[in-house]
């Protein structure tokens, strides 16, 4: 397993001027031994979190899509001739060509399109010889172990995802410094989107709640309704596939002593999820231990039940929620997103597992903290 260490979170300029992934040298390594393992030579790689892992591409051509827009077809795994086909439709060809897929394997890629009322499942391979990330097709089913190889990042990925979590935090902070009383939350929530897509990134979940719905709604769509009091924007981006997580919390008027309390107790929360996260624990012994910080922390004991706490993260905002009951054994290269909750307050951000421990990857230096766990944590912005 590769050696991972704390990765540098530079701050990227917006636009196209943002890291690329290198190659797919270790994922490939990687797919070689699963094939090996399974008897197979050629593999059908369907699904989006792989591909994303794969190739660090965007498979999505609208948001609304579960399916990838295009497949890659892997063969000669079984010899020391690997070779790729890019099986999409007419459309999307030339542009997965010039832009996507640029950068994988050189590309040195064979490009079978179909036309666009062509079905392209006819183009994919299968048999006994044949592995595939999707179950069915008359293919050897390695949907889950395929799943566990994305769990543990690269050591490239492992920088690019600290850029993602370094950009994410950045300009969801910019656009939090911009709230004023009056605003709208659709508004916000516009400013947030327009920001991270001038920086390159994907929005791909976004929260804009505020005032009394913060109590009520765990996962507050922006509405028309104008902000008072206290603001929360919440964000998943993603860039290379790799997706960064955080939530930022924002006071338009100074806050009373007891909602400091209570935001400062749920970063005591946080700090048990973050101690707890080790290398060679399970996701379920973690969540365990910061399920039950909460009592501590003085919240209902039951205040865990009001929201997921997390868990995995990487390719997709959560591959593997965390629950009393997941056995995923943590490993350095794995990516987790806790998010506790309570009362009104939440706090998110990107860690990456290293050798050394969690390493929380969203901090920005120019937004006000607390040193909690002698970790530095986000606080409360008071406009």
């Amino acid at each position: 397993m590769s050696t991972h260490t704390a990765a540098a979170a530079a701050t990227i300029p917006p636009g196209d001027a943002v890291p690329a992934p290198a190659g797919a040298g270790p994922q490939l390594d990687r797919l070689r031994r699963l094939a090996g393992e399974h008897g197979v030579g050629t593999l059908v790689l369907r699904e989006p979190a792989t591909l994303s892992w794969l190739t660090g591409a965007r498979w999505n051509i609208q948001q609304s899509l579960h399916a990838s827009c295009f497949d890659v077809v892997l063969t000669g795994l079984d010899t020391d001739d690997v070779s790729a086909r890019v099986v999409t439709n007419a459309i999307e060809a030339p542009r997965l060509r010039d832009v996507e897929l640029a950068h994988f394997l050189d590309g040195d890629l064979e490009f079978d399109a179909v036309a666009w009322d062509e079905d392209r499942s006819s183009r994919l391979p299968g048999g006994p010889s044949v592995g595939g990330d999707v179950t069915g097709a008359g293919r050897v089913d390695l949907a889950r172990a395929l799943a566990a190889e994305r769990l543990v990042l690269t050591t490239e990925q492992s920088e690019l995802l600290a850029h993602v979590a370094a950009d994410t935090t950045r300009v969801t902070g910019e656009v939090a410094r911009g709230v004023r009383p009056g605003q709208r939350e659709r508004e916000i929530a516009g400013r947030l989107c327009a920001a991270l897509l001038d920086a390159g990134l994907e929005p791909i979940v976004y929260f804009v709640g505020s005032d009394d719905r913060l109590v009520t709604h765990k996962h507050p769509l922006a509405t028309g309704r104008s902000v008072e009091r206290v603001v929360m924007l919440a964000v998943c981006a993603r860039r290379h596939g790799l997706i960064a997580s955080v939530t930022r919390m924002v006071a338009l008027r100074p806050l009373p002593e007891a909602d400091m309390r209570r935001y400062r107790a749920l970063l005591d929360v946080e700090a048990a999820f973050l101690d707890a996260t080790r290398a060679g624990a399970t996701l379920g012994d973690v969540f365990a231990t910061g399920a039950g910080a909460y009592a501590k922390a003085g919240f209902s004991p039951d205040q865990w039940r009001t929201h997921h706490q997390g868990g995995l993260s990487g390719f997709a905002p959560r591959e593997v929620l965390a629950t009393s009951r997941a056995t995923v054994r943590l490993a350095p290269g794995m990516v987790l997103g806790w998010n506790p909750s309570g009362e009104g307050w939440k706090v998110e951000d990107t860690t990456l597992l290293t050798e050394s421990g969690p390493q929380p990857l969203d901090v920005d230096p120019t937004w006000p903290h607390l040193t909690v766990a002698g970790r530095r944590r986000p606080g409360v912005l008071e406009l």
